[in-house]
């Protein structure tokens, strides 16, 4: 591989890692709940609140360039489902950004301020409308972002069913998260609540552990993927 090649290839590794610390951290890390308007408003000066939107600003970034390497490795073999599965996560990063960018500006930094020091019943309530308005919409991201990235990571594990080894496993587990999500998806917003309790015991039982294991698994097949490139580049010249 040329060496501009290599450093890019490198660099979606490099991603892929920071990708299951986002991952784990999204997953682990305790959500600040609140209850009731007041209670919620308050959310806008809390750090743990505030930290967990900037990294699910950053997770969807780091994921997706990772799957660019990803992309750059298996086109030759599978362009079809290459394409349409960057085309997927595409979607999904920039839905996911965007639903953050509106929690993280409009709601905390304008919204949820605004209603706790305004001074007239009026303001009071134009505040608390838009407070409540913004979990429609911020709901109405999530119907993109559970869709496409369902979409994009099922058909990015057909992509590695051709490889061996590490692509194998990423492969089952790629289709596997591709199928909850669509199946979460379903759930929410078709209204298949039968399989409710099935998702829910997968998202925590086997999900919150997988999806950052692979995407440490993705890191390490993408070097070793670029090793092997170069040692057979090598011995060709």
């Amino acid at each position: 591989m040329e060496r501009s090649t290599t450093k890019f290839i490198t660099f979606t590794a490099i991603c892929s890692f920071l990708g299951a610390l986002t991952t784990a951290f999204l997953i682990f890390v305790p959500s600040v709940n609140s209850q009731g308007l007041e209670a919620g408003a308050m959310l806008h000066s809390n750090t743990l609140y505030l930290s967990k939107l900037w990294v699910l600003f950053v997770h969807p970034q780091v994921n997706f360039i990772a799957f660019l390497g990803v992309a750059y490795l298996l086109y030759k073999k599978h362009q079809f489902l290459v394409i349409l599965g960057t085309l997927g996560l595409s979607v999904w990063a920039y839905t996911e950004m965007s639903q953050q960018a509106l929690l993280i500006d409009a709601l905390n930094q304008f919204w949820r301020p605004g209603y706790l020091e305004a001074t007239s019943s009026v303001d009071k309530e134009m505040y608390r409308t838009l407070i409540i308005g913004s979990s429609a919409l911020s709901d109405s991201k999530y119907f993109l972002v559970i869709y496409s990235f369902g979409l994009g990571s099922l058909l990015f594990g057909f992509a590695f069913n051709s490889e061996s080894g590490l692509g194998k496993l990423i492969s089952v587990s790629l289709i596997f998260i591709g199928v909850l999500s669509l199946g979460s998806f379903a759930r929410f917003y078709l209204g298949l609540t039968q399989i409710n309790e099935v998702v829910d015991w997968l998202y925590q039982q086997v999900y919150s552990y997988l999806q950052p294991a692979i995407r440490v698994v993705i890191g390490l097949w993408l070097l070793m993927k670029l090793k092997k490139e170069n040692s057979t580049r090598v011995e060709v010249t």
